[in-house]
């Protein structure tokens, strides 16, 4: 055991990249931290092509996976602790290393990266609390946010807030620009995209968990705002995920 280990550290002290390595490092943890998602993917992938030129072929993807889990720690101590509850911090640090044995196990691990930073960005921005010149409608923004996988019809929405249909769906669009069913379709789309990539479960199971109707209206809102059918996503691993965000501090 001694041995190996010393063996490990003479690898580390001859590899002449070593600055480089935690100066890409410095460099992920602040592009995730202001949201920079191509920059991000692109250091983390550069840090993985220098860990599989440490390792070798042989254990490369072995030392790849222990790297995702150090960063994933990385992340949680130093970008999400401060935001977030420790319950929250660890319970994203158990979500990554489950991410990881999962890849690990069908012979992926190197091709994880796409899907680790859109992870750690998505969890770290969160959603962002609404600031626009309506009070109901930054209310109902945070109440389809927090409901997301429920069955939200503009009806229920409007009888929850003790609005009429016809005011509630004017006033929302007029301060975000969209339809209420646009919006509640682009999030749930939005967050079902994380069980795609992340989870083994059908797509029947997740669109069933979002409170689509069926798999077939989900598949076909699902490509309306994607451009791609869960399917596709699924399995096309380089495709970035969708996201969109409100208007700041008004309406279209």
């Amino acid at each position: 055991m001694t041995k190996a280990f010393l063996d490990d550290f003479e690898v580390m002290r001859a590899y002449d990249r070593s600055e480089d390595f935690y100066r890409l490092e410095k460099e992920l943890l602040s592009c995730i931290g202001e949201g920079k998602r191509a920059e991000a993917k692109e250091r983390l992938n550069k840090i993985v092509e220098m860990i599989c030129e440490i390792a070798g072929e042989e254990r490369a993807d072995r030392d790849v996976s222990f790297y995702y889990i150090i960063i994933s720690a990385l992340v949680a101590r130093i970008l999400l602790k401060p935001k977030f509850t420790v319950e929250r911090t660890v319970a994203f640090n158990i979500t990554c290393m489950r991410i990881v044995e999962r890849k690990f196990d069908t012979d992926a691990i190197q091709d994880l990266t796409n899907d680790m930073v859109e992870f750690f960005i998505h969890v770290l921005q969160g959603r962002k609390n609404p600031d626009l010149p309506h009070p109901v409608v930054n209310e109902l923004i945070e109440y389809i946010d927090a409901s997301i996988e429920a069955n939200l019809t503009v009806a229920r929405l409007a009888e929850h807030f003790n609005i009429s249909t016809s005011h509630l769906s004017r006033i929302f669009r007029e301060h975000t620009g969209l339809t209420l069913i646009d919006y509640i379709n682009m999030r749930k789309i939005e967050e079902s995209q994380y069980f795609l990539r992340n989870t083994d479960l059908k797509i029947s199971t997740i669109a069933e968990q979002f409170s689509f109707c069926n798999q077939s209206y989900f598949t076909r809102t699902f490509k309306k705002y994607t451009g791609m059918t869960p399917k596709q996503f699924r399995e096309r691993k380089e495709i970035d995920y969708f996201s969109f965000a409100l208007p700041a501090g008004g309406g279209a």
